[in-house]
């Protein structure tokens, strides 16, 4: 399994699915296993997270206002706001690199 490398120490310590929890910019971010030192997901979430929640409003806008089957209507935006959750979490998981976060409270 890939490991992804911490920016602090160097060292690769972080699984996809760790990775995946250490958050965005705007948190605290996961401590590295090795050296204790908080890393998190870099600005590409941030942008990739922003796109993918812009178009699954529109989805929702779009069905809500034009689908006349309300249970369907219902059942098919719960899919859409999960489906950009999940696809957030799946890139977080996998793509871009880890950083340094922005607030440090440690």
């Amino acid at each position: 399994m890939k490991k992804f490398t911490c920016p602090h120490c160097g060292e690769p310590t972080f699984s996809p699915l760790q990775k995946a929890l250490a958050g965005s910019l705007r948190t605290r971010g996961k401590p590295c296993p090795k050296c204790g030192k908080r890393c998190c997901n870099d600005m590409t979430s941030i942008y990739f997270s922003a796109v993918v929640s812009v178009l699954a409003f529109i989805a929702v806008m779009v069905i809500y206002l034009f689908h006349t089957e309300r249970v369907f209507s219902s059942i098919l935006i719960v899919c859409i706001i999960l489906g950009s959750l999940l696809l957030c979490f799946l890139f977080n998981m996998f793509f871009g690199k880890l950083t340094r976060p922005l607030r440090i409270l440690e």
